[in-house]
């Protein structure tokens, strides 16, 4: 009877563990606003502090008119719990029209002309130095009013 006692115990074990179990994702939400005002797609990168990037960590998000912020992993709705680096972006046209990314063009016009109002220290190019932890238990929100270049 012992040994099937401790094979018992050690399927029970590595049930409650998982083999390759998957790190749990928490909900991400939060008000971000650009120079003190809201803008329309304004686009939210998050990377692990370590660089140690997998599908649970590595996320991105987008703010409606009001400023609301909705954040997803590539895992799902959420990130694993962790310390987290943030990055803007905010691409408008020459008419101050919200646009996107840098490569979408509204209506494909490709003499569409582009400007990010985000300033490079808060970008999306590396340089950001923002960070926030995603605790497991608690109410995880993102909350930022980034200088605009225009301000």
């Amino acid at each position: 009877m012992k040994p099937f006692a401790a094979l018992l115990l050690l399927t029970t074990s590595l049930l409650a563990t998982g083999c390759d179990s998957e790190p749990a994702l928490h909900p991400i939400s939060g008000h971000v606003t650009l120079g003190g005002k809201p803008y329309e797609r304004l686009i939210v990168y998050v990377r692990p502090v370590d660089e140690n990037v997998t599908q649970f960590n590595l996320g991105v998000g987008e703010t409606d008119a009001t400023g609301k912020l909705f954040l997803r992993s590539t895992a799902g709705t959420g990130l694993a719990a962790g310390k987290y680096r943030v990055s803007f972006t905010c691409i408008v046209s020459g008419s101050g029209q919200t646009v996107g990314s840098s490569d979408e063009k509204a209506d494909d016009d490709r003499r569409l002309i582009t400007k990010d109002l985000v300033p490079p220290a808060y970008g999306d190019g590396g340089e950001s130095r923002l960070e926030f932890d995603v605790v497991p238990g608690t109410d995880n929100r993102i909350e930022f009013d980034i200088p605009s270049k225009q301000s």
